[in-house]
């Protein structure tokens, strides 16, 4: 059977053969086969596999991927946006194109189909318009939405802490049950200490996920520290500095500290934390730090901190940014991108950063992120792009391993 085109039936079990399975809560198994029910539950998985298995071939099955930060309303750009430095052009370009595009509900439905093809099974994308409906196509794609706040101007507070109360307010979106709803207060040096600080009342009230962009560039330290650089030379630009909101002196631990309290936080890109950010992550599993391996690459980053805070047992998940610093959207990707850059990386922690990580990230870890029995993870399908190795990692790595089916209820 063509591992490419196994579908499962509506309301039928199945069981499906492959030559290694990863159920990253255990060990890879060699030709086993794993069971799932007609609820999309996993059963089990089958050692030695019962005659009816159907055999996939020379494949890997691995649970279904997860992107922990996205930006799907880029899904239609070809190539990301340039100049790559200094950030603050990047950005100058990033808002054109935005004024430019028009609707980005396209760009979304794009960007879920693309998420899917990849092996993908959630992502949680960081959402600008408000509106939970552009979300009816994720299919099987579980969408984490995070409600961006944004905005210095003191007189918008109100109108946009009532959108995102409006957003959190699932009664008003029934037509959508399954896209999670959370807030993204954008970064620091673009969202007023009152909205931040009523971003955060409003995610405790409604124990919702929070994202937002910390310590993503040196800029923005600067901007922080001393409200100097070229990002305060951009918002001048635009009309919309407000002079420097926070002391002097301010640095991502102070935000870190304000959003201590809340059920789960994203940070997103968090390329310049420093140790005892690090140190401060590391003790609270209710934090994640998501990192994007190849936005990373393009902005041209010094070293990312994520290989220190898991070492220091803190929690490391994917993301993909989106396409205007990505060349894709895929997961896979980004894992086989690790793998090449630093190939003294634990390859089982890679898989983990890719699939149970983001599950903790978007609050997902009891139904997706494992192979286990109850959960309903979804397959991803890695064709082998080589077979035999001693390390059975060095077989799912491999530069041409490539997903070519992601198989869910």
């Amino acid at each position: 059977m063509d591992a490419s085109t196994f579908r499962s039936q509506p309301g039928a079990g199945y069981m499906v053969r492959a030559r290694w399975i990863f159920p990253v809560s255990a060990p890879p198994v060699s030709g086993a086969a794993v069971e799932v029910g007609a609820d999309g539950r996993a059963i089990a998985v089958h050692r030695q596999p019962p005659a009816n298995a159907h055999d996939l071939g020379d494949v890997a099955l691995i649970p279904g991927l997860i992107n922990a930060h996205a930006h799907l309303e880029f899904s239609d750009l070809t190539e990301p946006l340039q100049p790559a430095q200094p950030f603050a052009d990047w950005l100058r370009a990033l808002l054109a194109y935005r004024r430019s595009r028009g609707n980005a509900e396209r760009a979304i439905i794009t960007g879920l189909s693309e998420s899917w093809r990849s092996g993908t099974i959630a992502v949680g994308d960081i959402d600008t318009r408000g509106i939970p409906i552009q979300y009816a196509a994720a299919g099987s794609v579980q969408v984490v939405a995070f409600r961006e706040l944004l905005g210095l101007d003191a007189a918008t507070v109100a109108l946009q802490l009532g959108a995102g109360a409006e957003f959190l307010d699932h009664s008003r979106g029934k037509d959508v049950p399954e896209v999670i709803r959370g807030l993204s207060p954008h970064a620091p040096y673009s969202v007023h200490p009152r909205l931040l600080e009523g971003g955060i009342s409003l995610a405790a009230k409604w124990r919702c996920p929070v994202a937002i962009h910390l310590a993503e560039t040196r800029a923005e330290l600067e901007c922080l520290a001393s409200g100097t650089g070229e990002l305060v030379d951009l918002l001048k630009e635009a009309g919309i500095w407000q002079g420097q909101l926070y002391p002097s002196g301010t640095r991502p631990l102070d935000f870190l500290r304000r959003l201590a309290a809340l059920p789960r936080v994203v940070i997103a890109h968090g390329n310049y934390l420093a140790d005892d950010e690090l140190e401060f992550l590391a003790h609270r599993p209710n934090f994640v730090l998501a990192y994007c391996p190849r936005t990373h690459a393009f902005f041209g980053h010094a070293n990312h901190p994520g290989r220190r805070l898991s070492e220091m047992g803190g929690v490391v998940a994917i993301g993909t940014d989106g396409r205007c610093s990505n060349p894709d959207l895929s997961i896979w990707h980004e894992l086989q991108f690790l793998r090449r850059s630093f190939s003294d990386a634990n390859a089982a922690d890679l898989l983990r950063m890719g699939t149970i990580n983001g599950a903790i990230a978007l609050g997902l870890e009891s139904r997706l992120g494992t192979i286990e029995p109850g959960k309903s993870p979804g397959l991803a399908v890695i064709r082998l792009g080589n077979i035999g190795a001693a390390d059975p990692y060095e077989d799912l790595f491999h530069e041409d391993s490539e997903v070519v089916n992601l198989i869910a209820a």
